[in-house]
């Protein structure tokens, strides 16, 4: 009996070291899966405080001017995009959500944020539409957050310029010989394309405008963008359409939710993708690996630090791929991870994570509110 009491306290021990941790770290899962307001309103708070510090490109300190100017423009870009996110999930948040949303757009059209930009391509985006020049690293990105605006918004303030924007990206991928656009002079990465089609796609349902010819063409050619042995998304392609860097989970992860405000069919393709080939589990915590199994590869500013081939960008992302096709089992472990490693802090009604700054207290804020697949194309 003494031998057997004592066995039963190392079983116990032993279940307790294999699940208590991630337990302790995934128990708010349930809530954030089910949209709890109060998470989502702490988020967004803290997003609107970085905001209201008016920050600049020197904050973020890459070491490099155009990451710089790229994470200021994402941080207000994924904000506007929580916020935007909030607003459909509780209704009786829409009028200040949206508010909060109209404030990201204003940030993202100063010439301070368009500058990273404008010194790649040498011109400004904003002057540039109706060029040949796509701009995709700023128009692409713009372009979405104005199509969920204007679902949101049908005759908002921003109605004129989304027209010119869309008009702008359809016709650059018409034009283009290869049926993707460039993101910067000589550099194509298919997921920022794929953030043009969810506003494409989103702009077409709430005004009517035909870009079926655009839409058609990409889903023709979204196969060959795909590896043949995982079905990952490619990282890039050179302008003559050759692929210069293969599957990726940084690029494949976000593309499953760009994809999502357009075609639920293709983001879940994609993400299935993701959770059959990247998927790596360990005593109950989740991570995606960020170059497919028996390729290795080093971290750069897509992915963040790979470790052991977990990917922190391709983990982040895929918090808002396992909500958006309700994948609860995913969701839980990878929040689990994130709770570990972001250390999300709460002070005076907002959160923020510790270890994040503002780009990744915005990236947490639209990756954990993101909406179900198909939502935004069934209706305002």
């Amino acid at each position: 009996m003494r031998r057997l009491r004592l066995l039963l306290v190392v079983a116990v021990l032993a279940v307790s070291l294999r699940w208590l941790p991630s337990a302790f770290c995934g128990r708010e899962a349930s809530a954030l899966l089910d949209d709890d307001p109060a998470l989502g309103l702490a988020m967004a708070r803290r997003s609107e405080r970085w905001h209201e510090a008016r920050l600049s490109a020197t904050d973020s300190m890459t070491g490099s001017e155009r990451f710089d100017g790229e994470w200021l423009f994402g941080t207000s870009m994924m904000a506007a995009l929580g916020h935007a996110q909030l607003a459909r999930a509780h209704p009786r948040l829409r009028d200040e959500q949206v508010r909060a949303m109209e404030a990201c757009i204003e940030r993202l059209l100063t010439p301070q944020v368009r500058a990273f930009d404008r010194a790649a391509w040498g011109r400004d985006p904003l002057d540039d539409l109706g060029t040949d020049r796509a701009h995709a690293a700023y128009l692409g990105y713009l372009g979405l957050v104005l199509s969920v605006h204007r679902v949101l918004e049908p005759e908002g303030s921003y109605a004129e310029l989304h027209e010119r924007v869309m008009a702008h990206l359809d016709q650059a991928l018409r034009t283009s010989p290869i049926g993707l656009v460039q993101t910067y002079p000589g550099e194509i990465y298919p997921v920022d394309n794929a953030s043009i089609i969810g506003a494409l796609a989103l702009h077409q349902r709430v005004t009517g405008v035909d870009h079926r010819q655009v839409l058609e063409a990409w889903a023709e050619r979204l196969p060959s963008l795909r590896d043949s042995a995982t079905g990952l998304l490619v990282q890039a392609v050179s302008p003559r359409g050759e692929v210069v860097d293969g599957p990726r989970g940084s690029g494949t992860g976000l593309a499953v939710y760009f994809l999502s405000f357009g075609d639920a069919a293709q983001s879940s393709s994609l993400y299935e993708a993701m959770r059959t080939h990247m998927q790596r589990e360990l005593l109950g915590f989740g991570a995606m690996r960020e170059y497919p199994p028996g390729i290795e590869g080093r971290g750069d500013i897509d992915s963040g630090p790979v470790i052991m081939g977990v990917s922190i960008s391709a983990t982040g992302f895929s918090l808002a791929g396992s909500r958006i096709h309700g994948d609860r089992e995913t969701f839980e472990r990878l929040w689990s991870t994130a709770y570990l490693f972001g250390a999300p802090v709460d002070h005076e009604g907002m959160r923020s994570f510790a270890l994040g700054g503002p780009l990744g207290d915005a990236l947490m804020f639209a990756l954990l509110t993101a909406r179900p697949a198909g939502e935004w194309s069934a209706g305002s």
